[in-house]
């Protein structure tokens, strides 16, 4: 059940800003019991949006990995009274929608329906939360299911690259291994283990509650507390403390050889640590400049002007202790080479000052104009107060973004891209036939590693 937030009236009372972060009489924060809860009136609509944040995530795993993904993704697969389908039978009749978020930092899980229908939905919703079994049938065809895809995803290059990538780019840092598992963790996961893990979120770690919909929402203050059990109690919070891996002096390449390929995936970054990530307005509009649509420089040089790829993009992002950088995009086998030193130049000629005052205000423009969209329903601005509690940023940030991404002049842009994309501090992985390699020695240290190492 979703609805359309209107961002005019974010800015509307964006301008009411109080010292303390918080639009003026909209949002409001509440103590259910020692469970701190985040309210924002919204009584234009019947409907509600719950976000429940817990302050741990798949960095709390030991030896099987995947476990506080699959405890969060597989919450209806059964309980003590209830089987699956009568599960989804009661929560479909209320038109409610739910699912769990988990990231190494954290994890989330989302509600939304009709604002009528919010008490049963959540004491449905607190039933699986306190109740659930995972029981051994239901969990085997989800772990055939992601098996399953696994096994094919030669067939999708694409997402193999990504997630290649995000472990080649992240690697000597606790966030490398995938948040969601390997095969060799989906097979060893069991009833007991995911009840485990579950009991863990429950009574251990810190929660807090955010909620939007019209005044009666609030009348889930006693089956959160109660029935859900979350008074507060539980104040576990994630941090990490790691060296920053060594910076690399020469391109890294990894070729993940693919038999009869006919395209290369392409993807290029790097970790970035916490010093890097604190600019993120001036982090986005760099990345954004080179790779952030149409008009961007690299679709230019690389599509346009030369023909190479269809499509590419670049991102530059963080999450509270940690971020990446990356440029994505794909080519046919035999322009791999030209399509590598394409961008390597555009990269360079960027970050030597050589932008110009009309590409970087189209690129400002476009960023600061999208930013709005970020927010056109509820829960994704839920998901924003969220995220900056999260990294313990105070709330009035969220609207400054616009006005910072206007003000940056071409030569911190330009410093910003030299910082997070010189190219020989890169990772670059390809996806594509193992002919490649001779070609991609010459372009930096290479290593071949299989793809079933990924999976």
């Amino acid at each position: 059940m979703k609805r359309t937030l209107l961002f005019v009236g974010l800015f509307l009372f964006a301008g009411q800003i109080q010292a303390k972060g918080f639009p003026a009489g909209k949002v409001q924060k509440l103590k259910w019991q020692n469970l701190d809860v985040i309210y924002l009136e919204d009584d234009r609509f019947p409907t509600y949006d719950i976000n429940i944040y817990f302050a741990d995530g798949a960095l709390s795993e030991g030896r099987v990995k995947g476990l506080t993904d699959a405890a969060f993704s597989y919450l209806d697969l059964g309980t003590r009274r209830f089987s699956r389908q009568d599960i989804s039978s009661n929560l479909e009749f209320f038109g409610a929608e739910y699912g769990g978020r988990v990231t190494h930092e954290y994890a989330s899980y989302h509600i939304s329906g009709l604002a009528k229908d919010i008490v049963p939905t959540m004491k449905k919703i607190c039933h699986l939360f306190q109740d659930a079994t995972f029981p051994d049938r239901e969990l085997k065809k989800e772990k055939k299911r992601i098996l399953d895809s696994l096994d094919n995803i030669e067939s999708n290059p694409g997402a193999l690259a990504s997630r290649a990538f995000r472990e080649i780019s992240l690697q000597n840092t606790p966030y490398s291994y995938p948040a969601e598992g390997k095969k060799s963790d989906i097979k060893k996961w069991n009833s007991k283990l995911l009840k485990g893990k579950l009991s863990y979120f429950n009574n251990e770690v810190k929660k807090r509650i955010y909620l939007t919909g019209p005044k009666s929402v609030l009348n889930i203050e006693k089956v959160i507390t109660n029935e859900c059990g979350w008074k507060g109690q539980g104040q576990f919070q994630r941090a990490v403390s790691y060296k920053a891996p060594s910076e690399i002096k020469r391109p890294r390449i990894t070729l993940i050889p693919l038999k009869g390929a006919n395209q290369a995936q392409v993807r290029i970054g790097r970790f970035l640590n916490e010093e890097v990530i604190k600019e993120e307005e001036l982090m986005s509009l760099s990345a954004h400049y080179l790779g952030g649509g149409f008009t961007s420089r690299l679709m230019r040089v690389l599509r346009v002007e030369n023909g190479l790829t269809y499509g590419v993009g670049a991102f530059a992002g963080g999450q509270k202790q940690y971020g990446r950088s990356g440029v994505s995009t794909s080519t046919k086998v035999e322009s791999l080479e030209t399509l590598l030193l394409k961008t390597k130049e555009t990269l360079e000629k960027a970050a030597s000052g050589k932008i110009e005052d009309a590409n970087l205000l189209r690129a400002q423009g476009s960023l600061a104009g999208s930013y709005p969209f970020g927010f056109e329903s509820n829960s994704a601005y839920l998901a924003q107060l969220s995220y900056l509690d999260h990294k313990g940023v105070d709330y009035s940030e969220l609207f400054k973004f616009p006005e910072r991404v206007r003000s940056f002049s071409k030569e911190e842009v330009s410093q910003k891209i030299k910082d997070i994309f010189t190219w020989n501090e890169q990772d670059i992985i390809i996806v594509g036939p193992k002919k490649l390699s001779s070609m991609l020695k010459k372009m930096g240290d290479l290593r071949i590693l299989p793809l079933k190492k990924f999976l």
